[in-house]
């Protein structure tokens, strides 16, 4: 999705056990910094820093497979990977899924890292005597480096450094994805559960951006202290307050289209303020209408036309496959035409129904 640059994903690495895998485009300038911000540091050391960053790749990839080992053991559809630093580039969808089992999967990612932190925290110390760094800020020296029992850290490339470094970037990468706002794992887990609440179907359209901007608050101020203490790593904490802060304002935007709810909140259609309730009431468009807004109106236009006619063309092919089932039976579809079905057919399922 090239016109959203939340979603740029410009490496395609094809798809792995059916399941379609890209490289983000934060990944790729985080890993292109902190290359050549090894090869400008003192001591250059870019073999330990390609090193790392590739125990982070194997990070991602275990905690990746854990969502679609989950996702196929429950039968459902698994999404699509775009990888970034921490996971999943997860945007705002125009269909929050409904299912429970959604919780399941969005939880395995994580659940797959507590289990290699767990033993990699015990092998070093009964291997190696040595201390796993449980500060996800680092050792001190913003390494993943395990102290040894001489009280240093362990030297690069040693084993104990790979252990723990695999370790250490697997507990960050846990940590992280419990936060509960897009586009980390915690996220996915409070829509599912607002979501399949049975109190109230817009939960999730008024709580999950709420606590969204907690997080995103605590996140710039943690940033500001870390910055006004000194610390570099303070930029990292205001990034993600800003990637979340974007993600809310996308789904603000996509909410604006309608596109979480067939027609609106509650069956009523929001798109052009709340005059739609006013059945009779003409609606009548401002005397004097901004550039801006009138930009962002005919933005919005366009993304529905978008909207409408991907969803058309889910159609077609869906009573195409279905006109194909009946004709020659469940054993003539392809690998891609059944996922193809099980994933719309799911979509079309779960999505909300308009209440009276």
């Amino acid at each position: 999705m090239m016109t959203d640059p939340l979603m740029w994903s410009p490496i395609h690495l094809g798809r792995w056990f059916g399941v379609q895998v890209r490289l983000h485009i934060f990944l790729v300038l985080f890993l292109v910094f902190e290359l050549l911000n090894a090869s400008m540091t003192e001591g250059s050391p870019v073999v330990p820093t390609a090193c790392w960053l590739a125990l982070l790749l194997l990070t991602l990839a275990l905690h990746e497979l854990g969502h679609a080992a989950m996702a196929t053991w429950l039968r459902s559809d698994p999404d699509d990977v775009r990888l970034w630093p921490l996971g999943n580039m997860i945007g705002p969808s125009s269909h929050g899924s409904r299912s429970a089992d959604n919780i399941s999967v969005a939880l395995a990612g994580p659940a797959v890292n507590a289990a290699v932190v767990m033993i990699t925290s015990l092998g070093l110390g009964l291997a190696f005597g040595a201390q796993f760094v449980w500060n996800p800020l680092g050792n001190g020296q913003g390494s993943g480096a395990p102290q040894m029992p001489n009280g240093s850290p362990a030297p690069a490339l040693s084993v104990p450094w790979f252990i723990g470094w695999f370790g250490y970037l697997n507990w960050v990468l846990l940590l992280a994805n419990l936060i509960p706002a897009l586009p980390f794992d915690g996220g996915r887990v409070l829509r599912s559960f607002l979501a399949s609440s049975s109190v109230s179907p817009a939960k999730d359209v008024l709580y999950a951006p709420m606590t969204a901007h907690v997080c995103a608050t605590l996140l710039g101020l943690a940033g500001l202290v870390r910055l006004l203490g000194g610390k570099s790593d303070g930029i990292t904490f205001i990034s993600l307050a800003l990637l979340i802060e974007l993600m809310v304002r996308t789904e603000a935007r996509i909410l604006e289209d309608g596109g979480f709810f067939e027609d609106g909140i509650f069956g009523y259609d929001f798109s052009e303020g709340y005059t739609s309730l006013e059945s009779s009431a003409a609606k009548v468009r401002p005397y004097r209408e901004s550039a801006l807004k009138r930009w962002r109106r005919r933005r919005s236009e366009l993304r529905r036309k978008r909207r409408l006619a991907r969803e058309a063309a889910e159609e077609r092919r869906m009573d195409e496959i279905l006109e194909k089932l009946h004709r020659e039976g469940r054993s003539a579809l392809t690998d891609e035409e059944h996922r193809f079905l099980v994933r719309v057919s799911t979509k079309y399922r779960n999505r909300p129904k308009a209440r009276d």
